[in-house]
C-alpha cells in the first residue's frame, strides 16, 4: 500500500485538474457580448439587438449611447441557467428593438454592463425604396394627399392620410401629422376600402383632417408615423414590447405578437403655398366656394298684426369653409317693431365636401299699425373659385301691419259725489206713464237722500256694487263671444291646414326643397298652433317613422352639394297619407286646438 508521501503528488495533480475545469465557466462569466439580427435594413424597418452577460451580475447595461443614431422602441430581459458536466452557469439576456434615426452606415457603440464592455457593431441603413428594389411590393406604407391647390389664409382644406397594406398587420398605431402655423382637426371616422396600386390589390384605411392656415406663405405638413407589427417567421425569438394602440377598424387586435417584425413607416411631407388675404377694405374676410343667404317665416305666410310675434329664421349656407368662419348676421331693428334674437346655431354638415351652416332665429313684434320696412341684409364673401369679391343679399321688404284686436274698452266709472238736489215744485197729480216716471224719480230721490244720510260708506258700497256688476257683465259677454267665435276659429284652422298642404304638394311636385320644407313647417304650425314643431325632425316624430325618414332626407338634401337630384313626387306619395291621417284625427276629435295636458292618459 502506497504511503501518504507517495500519494501527495497525486492529490496535488487532482486538485490542479479540478481548478482547471472550473476555470472554463469562470472565464465565460466575465463575457458580455452584443449581436444584431441583420447588418442591412431599410429606413422603414427595425432591427433587433441581443445582449448577453455571463455570471450573476444584477446590473443592467447602459443603453444611453444608442440614442444618438437609434430609437429604442422596446426591450425585454430574462435569465437562464446552464448545467454542463455538473458545472452550473447563469446567463442574463436583453433583447432590444431599434429603429434607425437616419440612413447611412450606423454604429451600435460599445455598451457597458457591470464593468464589462461589448464590441461595436456596424449596420447599413438604406432608403426604403432601395431596400425594396427588386423585391416584392411593400406590404404596408403610408400616403398623404392635400385636396387644395393654393388655398387662402384662413380657408379650410382637407388633408388625407391613407395606410395601404397587402399583409394584414397584427397590430398598428398611426400618429398625427405635424404642422406649425395652422390648426389641424380630425374629421369623421376612418374609412375602409380597397385600391389597386401598381397592379397589386391593397386594403386602405383613410383618415381625414381639416387644416386652416393662420398665415400666408409655405406651409409644410409633416407626414404621420406608422408603427406596425407584421407577420415574420424570422422573428419567432422576439418578445412582445410596447403595447401599441389600435389604429382603427381596419386592423385586428391580436394577442399573439410573438411571431412578427416591427415596421416603421412615415408618410411623405407635403408643402403647400398659402395665399395672403386680398385687399377687400373693411369687409369681413370669408373665403368660400359658394355662400347663400335665405330666410323662412313662421307662420307661413306671416301674419302681421300689432302685438303678435312673427318668427324669422335667417340661414347662411357655405361650401368650402367651416361653421366657425361664418360671421353673425345683423338683421337690423326696423322702426315700428321690437326684435328678440336667439343665440345663433353652428353646424358643419357631414359629407365629402366642407359645408357649413349657421342659423339665426329671431322674433319680430310690431308695435304700430301701417307700413313696416325690414332692412336689407348683406354678407360680403370671397369666391375662391373665381378669385372675386361677392355679396350675398336678402333684399329689403315692406309689409303692412294690421291693428291689434286685443284692446278692451275701459268700463265707465261711477260718480263719487252725489249731485245737489234742486227744489222740485209740487206737481199736479200724474196720469198714466207720467205717473210711473214720477214714481221712479221719487224713488231715486229717496235713495239719494238715504245715501246722503249715511255718507261716505253708502257711496263706497254703491261704487263696489256697480263695479262688480260691470265686471260680471263683461265676463258673460266675453264668454258668449268666445263660444260664438269658436266654430269660426276651427274653420280658419282647417283652412290654414289645407292651404299649407296644397303648398307642400306643389313644392314637392316642382322639386323645390326649401319651399317644401317651409310649407311642411307651416302645416305643422297650423296643425299644432299651441306647440308647433321646431323643425322637420320634430315634425317627423309626430308623423311616424316612414315620413320621418323622408323629412330628415329633405334636411340633408337642402345642405348637400349642388347637382344632386331630389324626387319630390315620390316623397309626396309618402308624406300626403301621413298628413291626411293627422287631419282626419283632428276631424274625429272635434278639432280641438289645445294640446292634451296629460299625454298618454
Amino acid at each position: 500500500m502506497p504511503s501518504l508521501k507517495h500519494r501527495q503528488p497525486l492529490i496535488s495533480r487532482l486538485i490542479l485538474l479540478a481548478l482547471l475545469l472550473l476555470a472554463v465557466p469562470l472565464a465565460r462569466a466575465d463575457g458580455f457580448s452584443a449581436e444584431l439580427d441583420r447588418n442591412r435594413i431599410g429606413a422603414n424597418e427595425t432591427l433587433t439587438l441581443h445582449l448577453s452577460a455571463e455570471g450573476q451580475s444584477a446590473d443592467d447595461p447602459d443603453l444611453s449611447p444608442l440614442s444618438k443614431d437609434f430609437e429604442v422602441l422596446g426591450q425585454s430581459s430574462g435569465s437562464r441557467v446552464n448545467i454542463v458536466n455538473g458545472a452550473m452557469s447563469q446567463t442574463r439576456e436583453w433583447t432590444l428593438e431599434l429603429a434607425p434615426r437616419r440612413t447611412g452606415t450606423l454604429e451600435v457603440p460599445p455598451l457597458t454592463q457591470g464593468g464589462r464592455q461589448s464590441k461595436a457593431l456596424k449596420v447599413e441603413v438604406v432608403p426604403a425604396d432601395q431596400a425594396n428594389a427588386g423585391q416584392a411590393p411593400k406590404p404596408i406604407f403610408v400616403d398623404t394627399q392635400i385636396e387644395a391647390a393654393k388655398p387662402y389664409v384662413q380657408q379650410p382644406f382637407i388633408y388625407r392620410v391613407r395606410v395601404l397594406f397587402r399583409e394584414q398587420p397584427r397590430r398598428a398605431v398611426l400618429g398625427d401629422p405635424a404642422v406649425e402655423g395652422a390648426t389641424l382637426e380630425r374629421q369623421g371616422d376612418d374609412k375602409n376600402y380597397t385600391e389597386e396600386v401598381d397592379g397589386q390589390r391593397y386594403s386602405v384605411v383613410e383618415r381625414r383632417y381639416r387644416v386652416v392656415a393662420q398665415r400666408s406663405g409655405a406651409l409644410t405638413i409633416g407626414g404621420p408615423r406608422l408603427e406596425a407589427l407584421m407577420p415574420d417567421a424570422r422573428a419567432a425569438r422576439r418578445s412582445p414590447f410596447a403595447d401599441f394602440g389600435d389604429f382603427g377598424p381596419g386592423f385586428p387586435n391580436l394577442l399573439d405578437q410573438t411571431a412578427g417584425r416591427r415596421v416603421i413607416e412615415r408618410g411623405p411631407d407635403r408643402t403647400i403655398q398659402i395665399r395672403p388675404q386680398p385687399d377687400i377694405g373693411a369687409a369681413a374676410w370669408l373665403p368660400a366656394e359658394s355662400v347663400q343667404l335665405s330666410d323662412e317665416w313662421t307662420p307661413t305666410p306671416p301674419r302681421w298684426r300689432v302685438g303678435e310675434p312673427v318668427t324669422r329664421t335667417l340661414a347662411i349656407t357655405a361650401r368650402g369653409t367651416s361653421a366657425a368662419q361664418l360671421p353673425t348676421l345683423d338683421p337690423g331693428t326696423p322702426a315700428g317693431a321690437k326684435v328678440y334674437p336667439e343665440p345663433p346655431k353652428l353646424e358643419d354638415v357631414p359629407g365629402p365636401t366642407l359645408t357649413a351652416l349657421k342659423t339665426l332665429k329671431l322674433a319680430l313684434v310690431p308695435t304700430r299699425a301701417g307700413a313696416l320696412t325690414l332692412p336689407e341684409i348683406r354678407l360680403d364673401w370671397w369666391d375662391t373659385t373665381t378669385d372675386q369679391a361677392r355679396v350675398a343679399v336678402i333684399p329689403a321688404r315692406t309689409v303692412q301691419v294690421a291693428p291689434g284686436d286685443n284692446a278692451v274698452a275701459e268700463p265707465p266709472r261711477p260718480a263719487t259725489t252725489a249731485p245737489t238736489a234742486a227744489p222740485v215744485p209740487e206737481p199736479a197729480a200724474p196720469q198714466g206713464d207720467a205717473a210711473a216716471t214720477e214714481t221712479k224719480t221719487a224713488a231715486g230721490s229717496g235713495l239719494i237722500a238715504g245715501l246722503q244720510a249715511h255718507a261716505p260708506w253708502s257711496w263706497l258700497a254703491l261704487f263696489f256694487a256697480l263695479a262688480w256688476l260691470l265686471t260680471l257683465a263683461w265676463a258673460v259677454r266675453r264668454q258668449t263671444g268666445a263660444r260664438a267665435s269658436s266654430p269660426k276659429a276651427a274653420a280658419r284652422q282647417v283652412e290654414s291646414i289645407r292651404a299649407a298642404r296644397t303648398q307642400a304638394r306643389q313644392a314637392c311636385s316642382a322639386g323645390d326643397l326649401r319651399a317644401a320644407r317651409t310649407a311642411l313647417l307651416a302645416w305643422g304650425q297650423a296643425r299644432w298652433p299651441q306647440h308647433p314643431p321646431g323643425g322637420l325632425g320634430e315634425l317627423g316624430e309626430r308623423l311616424g317613422p316612414a315620413a320621418g325618414g323622408l323629412l330628415e332626407a329633405i334636411d340633408r338634401a337642402i345642405y348637400a352639394p349642388a347637382g344632386q337630384d331630389w324626387d319630390g313626387t315620390a316623397a309626396w306619395q309618402v308624406l300626403e297619407p301621413a298628413l291626411l291621417a293627422q287631419e282626419r284625427t283632428d276631424a274625429s276629435a272635434g278639432t280641438d286646438p289645445l294640446p292634451n295636458l296629460y299625454p298618454g292618459s
